[in-house]
């Protein structure tokens, strides 16, 4: 426990030469090795606990300052160790600050009794006008906040789900401020009821009020943030306003971009334009001056310039939502009438008004024509876009590893869900070729000459699935010849589940979640690190759950049973899986291609002939084969061509197998 004494008779002469004063010299406490010329025209009151101040500090600009007190005027505040405030206009008070800190220029920072920090805030996600209205908190996850959301359904969990967060909420409240350690604060005239996290910055803020800035996190120039939570490593910078809203791990929000009632998960990138009512779950990103996201549920979505939903359509307010699944993309001007629903991984384009759900047909072309939507169904599935996006994802996980990750993503490029998915989207072709009545219902329509190629690109994608889920699990089998190949593989730690669902970046069996849920109904799961610990249990399971998937698809998509893959039989599907890594390599090459095609030098070598063109176009883009792009794509599939060389090598040498 850390010892406070009294300041004795000398050091209170020494501050009050220094132009110190206080009325009750009392109240103020301080540890050994207190030095009160560090202290320099600081006013105290009420009760204040000083530590230490014998290290030097380094600002942004790399200029070292003494630590100690320095015109300010303090009041009921604890300072750590080495801590460095100076130019206080208006007052410090109520706070705990963390050894090594650097406060300088502000005015007010305060916090009153009772404060909750931006925990327990209502945000009105999807419907402006309510009935989906998320608690925000410094823990917030986007499961749980995806399970707040649409789990509507569900009364009794919705309310026992609102009561652990509103307990979570309460816990947080406290009648001081803290700030971690070695945190800056400069240039910000007011601060009201903000908790801030170790190794923070706020530099320039307008004004923070009732809210919470995390570990390692960032506030900028000009920023204005209300009731609002900021977890670690987010970044709120360069005339922002973040209005009722949660900015989540590693999230950057910047450049005069505006929020209110809008949740923005792990790794979104938002710039210029504007959210209200906003769902953002991890990695999305818009980035244009034009763009508006209102009323949707978005997660891995990249918006076009100039992308706009409408959630009011004048009748009875702003209650209308939309959904696009993981992985969605606008074009430039892309519009989208709420309410509508797109397939994963969709690319949409034009304006889309008659509320189209294309939801049944992921990896496809939206397009709008004469006034209505149109799918080109799995086309998305060949572009090199895609595969450039999954690959990036995980490469642009920004969060620390040393900090525990809330939002829980899994970066599959292929999963049961895209899996499940594609076997419908094949179904449903089948059937639409027979009743071509089928897409009324959903308000949309597909040309009937682009159902058959549609269904070869799913079926393209079921067998990459496929055969690298079984590649990847006989790697980490190492299969040994004293057993039969089938019955090694056909062994699941895990039952199987046919349903799955993406929870905002979770992938997991849709059964799971519904158990999790009635739990939280019943009453068994009570507390929000119990609700925490049941999603993660089932995260961590990922692996072993995706394999008992695959083993139920065996028949499906082999026509033989799993106990029937021999070594010869698993050869035969590694094969069929090379054929699908070489396809696919190859249908996103060439889309990769028009890049450099004729059309796109237009606009190159302006003054010279087309030997000239030409020259410019290369030395400015390169050569395809050079383009790292391209390259890092190929790198993936010709990884996977040996990997699948590898394993057939080994099974035949494990098994005996001669050509």
């Amino acid at each position: 426990m850390t010892m406070y004494r009294q300041l004795t008779i000398t050091e209170q002469e020494r501050l009050v030469r220094n132009g110190c004063r206080c009325s009750d010299w009392t109240l103020v406490k301080v540890k050994d090795g207190f030095n009160p010329d560090r202290y320099i025209r600081v006013s105290f009151s009420g009760e204040v606990l000083l530590g230490v101040a014998v290290r030097k500090l380094t600002d942004s600009t790399g200029l070292e300052l003494e630590s100690g007190i320095y015109d300010a005027e303090i009041s009921n505040c604890s300072i750590g160790d080495n801590v460095r405030i100076s130019r206080v206009n208006g007052c410090l008070s109520n706070y705990n600050i963390g050894d090594g800190c650097l406060i300088s220029n502000i005015g007010t920072m305060a916090a009153t009794p009772g404060a909750m920090f931006g925990n327990g805030v209502h945000v009105n996600v999807l419907n402006e006008t309510g009935g989906r209205t998320n608690i925000i908190y410094d823990r917030l996850s986007a499961q749980i906040a995806y399970m707040m959301t649409f789990y509507r359904h569900d009364d009794e969990f919705i309310h026992r789900l609102t009561s652990i967060i509103e307990r979570y909420a309460e816990s947080r409240r406290a009648d001081t401020g803290t700030v971690g350690h070695d945190t800056t604060i400069a240039n910000c005239p007011t601060i009201i009821n903000v908790r801030i996290g170790s190794n923070a910055t706020i530099n320039g803020a307008s004004r923070l009020n009732d809210g919470t800035v995390g570990d390692y996190a960032s506030v900028g120039s000009a920023v204005i943030a209300e009731h609002f939570i900021m977890q670690s490593q987010a970044v709120v910078d360069n005339a922002s306003i973040l209005i009722n809203s949660f900015v989540g791990q590693a999230s950057r929000l910047s450049n005069c971009f505006v929020a209110h009632d809008s949740l923005f998960f792990a790794n979104c990138t938002m710039e210029c334009g504007e959210a209200v009512s906003t769902f953002a779950g991890p990695h999305t990103v818009s980035m244009h001056k034009s763009s508006l996201l209102i009323g949707g549920y978005f997660s891995f979505f990249n918006a076009g310039s100039g992308t706009n939903q409408s959630n009011h359509l004048y009748k009875l307010g702003p209650m209308h939502q939309g959904v696009t699944a993981r992985g969605c993309k606008t074009a430039s001007n892309t519009y989208i009438m709420w309410p509508a629903r797109f397939g994963g991984f969709s690319m949409i384009s034009g304006g889309h008004y008659s509320h189209p759900d294309t939801s049944v047909l992921p990896y496809s072309y939206v397009l709008a024509h004469d006034g209505k939507t149109k799918v080109i169904p799995g086309s998305n599935l060949k572009t090199m876009g895609t595969i450039r996006d999954l690959l990036k994802w995980g490469r642009r996980d920004r969060r620390l590893p040393g900090i525990e990750k809330l939002d829980l993503i899994n970066y599959d490029n292929l999963s049961p869900v895209t899996t499940d998915g594609m076997y419908g989207a094949i179904s449903f072709l089948n059937s639409l070729e027979y009743d071509h009545k089928l897409t009324e219902a959903l308000r949309f329509e597909v040309e009937y000459a682009s159902i058959k190629k549609g269904k070869e690109y799913y079926a393209l994608g079921v067998e990459y699935f496929m055969g690298e889920a079984i590649v990847q699990h006989l790697f980490d089998l190492n299969p040994s010849p004293d057993t039969s190949l089938s019955d090694q593989l056909s062994s699941s730690k895990e039952a199987s589940y046919l349903k799955w669902v993406d929870l905002a970046g979770m992938i997991a069996p849709q059964d799971l979640i519904v158990d999790v849920c009635a739990k939280i109904s019943d009453g068994s799961i009570n507390d929000i690190e119990s609700v925490e610990q049941a999603l993660n249990d089932i995260y961590l399971r990922y692996r072993d759950l995706k394999w008992a998937y695959v083993l139920s698809k065996i028949d499906t998509c082999y026509s033989i049973s799993p106990d029937d893959l021999t070594p010869e039989v698993v050869i035969s599907i590694i094969d069929r899986w090379r054929d699908s890594v070489v396809a696919l390599d190859r249908l996103r090459k060439d889309d990769a291609l028009k890049d450099f095609s004729e059309p796109m030098t237009t606009g190159f070598g302006i003054d010279g002939d087309e030997t000239c063109r030409s020259d410019d176009f290369r030395n400015v883009n390169g050569n395809p084969e050079e383009h790292e792009v391209i390259a890092s794509v190929h790198k993936h599939y010709t990884d996977a061509l040996l990997d699948a060389h590898e394993m057939t090598a080994r099974i035949k040498k494990t098994f005996a197998i001669t050509d």
